[in-house]
Parts: C-alpha cells; sequence; structure tokens
C-alpha cells in the first residue's frame, strides 16, 4: 500500500467515523477489563471532571459502549 493510498484510507475513517468511534469503544472496554482484572478504580472524564469508577462494582454507572469484564486470563498475560 503507498502513502497516498494510506492518507485516503485515514481521510476517509475521519470522515466516517464509525471505525474510529468502535476502536475507541473497543480501548474503552479493554481498559475497563484491565482494571476489573487487576482490582483498580478506573478514572474516567465525566460531566467536565474526573471520576473513579470501582469495576468490581456492579451499581457503578458505566459509560455507555463498556461491557462487565468476562471471567479468565487477560489476553496481554504472556505476551
Amino acid at each position: 500500500m503507498n502513502e497516498q493510498e494510506i492518507t485516503r484510507r485515514v481521510e476517509q475513517a475521519f470522515k466516517d467515523g464509525s471505525s474510529i468511534d468502535l476502536a475507541m469503544t473497543r480501548a474503552g472496554q479493554r481498559a475497563f477489563q484491565y482494571h476489573a482484572w487487576t482490582n483498580t478504580k478506573l478514572r474516567i472524564w465525566r460531566d467536565g471532571q474526573v471520576v473513579e469508577l470501582d469495576p468490581q462494582d456492579k451499581s457503578a454507572q458505566l459509560p455507555e459502549g463498556f461491557e462487565i469484564p468476562k471471567n479468565g486470563t487477560p489476553p496481554w498475560i504472556g505476551l
């Protein structure tokens, strides 16, 4: 793939936005899962301020698109 093709694909991704939205949602889910597996609080930006979320707290108000972590070994263990 040449430089012009790469540039065109990046520009298209930003125009459409859905692939970037999906990547950000997946990154957020992975961060949430990491914090759940390490039993550490997650800090997010909500309503103009930093808010701490405890991923173990079942009543925590999670950002849209975040999933409750699945049981199992984190995918980055053993890399």
